[in-house]
């Protein structure tokens, strides 16, 4: 039977150690306090407190005025061992049991000889850490102290959650307020509506996002020489920030180019090769452009790997693809796409750019909405105004998924001659 008076002892340890444990959030400190606490507790001359991270155990140490971060595969030393079978472990002799690493008494000059290392449960029995305990000051440590280590186990585990999900909270709220303004950021350089009506010339275009940030791009340059108005549709691979990133990049490459160089398909070479070093993890762009002379509607145009523009022409409400393509940017130097073959749009016709998001959305049973059902519902817009018929395409879209949430970004351009 256990002495009375070792059990109190023990008892009010626990709790002066639980109470000491939830005074603090940050996991550095915590990791400190709970070594402090269970070296106390058992008489240790010193130790390490390991916690579980996937398959390996990790621990912050202070060397000098550093923090270094220790890393030991699960199974491997007595620490890794425990980790992986979930046992505790008592040894006289440290320097008798082969799963004992020397190596770090050699740098240290430290000579261990008692090693005590037990598991860190939380309430549920999961292993979440390990207590690697050395040289008991006073003989060899016993099973008392294992017990000791086991009572002080749910603690340490209850804190060490804590202080996690503390530090996530914290991290939520920072990646929040950096997508926030990357968010402003972005809205400044494409909104998510606009529209421009010059010399006859009416353009508007739409983004909405599937995610915080938007790697579709779409632009209008006005004014460009002579008069002429450009405009452009992109979509770079992949969703979210880095993405979003890219695309302002193409977009300051493509404004430069367009308006020192005299061809279109010497600006999409130029940019292409501005953008090549900095594409990294498969990254790449897609990219339609065109530039429309209001006065006669003549319009020069280069596809770089994007989905072909849809022509509504008005004489014959009859709808036909750009289908001329290259490949696309940012995966080698050099031109990626000739001119397209002349247009010259008349009045009443309609150019329709739009990207991925709107031609492989899903309906309830899985079906794609496609560029058949997309020449469709321009066809039956395509004498509105563009801000109207990006609106009814729009809806037409909506109706076909039943109003599910993107699954990607959604972006349109609609350019139509008075």
């Amino acid at each position: 039977m256990d002495d009375p008076r070792a059990e109190f002892e023990r008892l009010k340890k626990l709790v002066a150690a639980s109470h000491a444990l939830h005074s603090t959030l940050d996991l550095d400190q915590l990791l400190g306090l709970i070594l402090e606490a269970a070296a106390a507790g058992v008489g240790a001359d010193r130790g390490t407190v390991f916690l579980l991270d996937g398959n390996e155990l990790w621990s912050r140490v202070l060397s000098g005025d550093k923090k270094l971060d220790i890393r030991l595969p699960v199974g491997q030393g007595i620490a890794g061992a425990v980790a992986a079978g979930g046992e505790t472990v008592r040894i006289e002799d440290a320097y008798t049991d082969p799963r004992f690493d020397r190596s770090w008494d050699k740098k240290s000059g430290y000579r261990t000889r008692t090693v005590l290392c037990a598991p860190i449960r939380n309430r549920a029995g999961g292993i979440v850490g390990v207590f690697q305990l050395l040289n008991k000051k006073e003989g060899p440590f016993e099973a008392e102290d294992e017990r000791y280590l086991a009572g002080l186990s749910i603690h340490a585990a209850l804190a060490v959650e804590n202080a996690r999900l503390h530090a996530s909270a914290l991290e939520k709220e920072r990646y929040d307020r950096e997508v926030k303004l990357a968010q402003g950021v972005q809205r400044q350089l494409q909104p998510e509506r606009m529209t421009l009506r010059e010399n006859g010339l009416h353009v508007a275009g739409m983004n909405e996002l599937c995610e915080d940030a938007t790697g579709d791009y779409y632009d209008v340059l006005a004014p460009l020489p002579e008069g002429r108005i450009g405009v452009a549709i992109g979509d770079v691979s992949g969703h979210g920030l880095q993405a979003a990133l890219v695309m302002a990049e193409a977009r300051a490459f493509l404004r430069a180019f367009a308006k020192t160089s005299p061809w279109l398909d010497r600006a999409l070479a130029l940019m292409n090769d501005a953008l090549v070093p900095d594409m990294a993890g498969g990254k790449f762009l897609s990219l339609f452009a065109a530039v429309v002379d209001p006065r006669d509607g003549r319009m020069e145009w280069c596809n770089a790997g994007h989905n072909p523009p849809l022509l509504f022409r008005a004489r014959d409400r009859a709808v036909r693809p750009l289908e001329r393509t290259g490949r696309i940017l940012g995966i080698l130097p050099g031109e990626p796409c000739g001119p397209g073959e002349p247009v010259k749009m008349e009045k009443g016709d309609a150019l329709l750019l739009y990207t991925d998001g709107v031609t492989e959305a899903r309906g309830a049973g899985g079906e794609l909405f496609g560029q058949e059902r997309l020449e469709g519902a321009l066809t039956a817009a395509a004498t509105r105004e563009p801000e109207a018929l990006l609106d009814s395409v729009r809806d037409v879209l909506r109706d076909f998924t039943g109003g599910a949430k993107n699954d990607d970004d959604v972006t349109m351009v609609a350019v139509k001659r008075a």
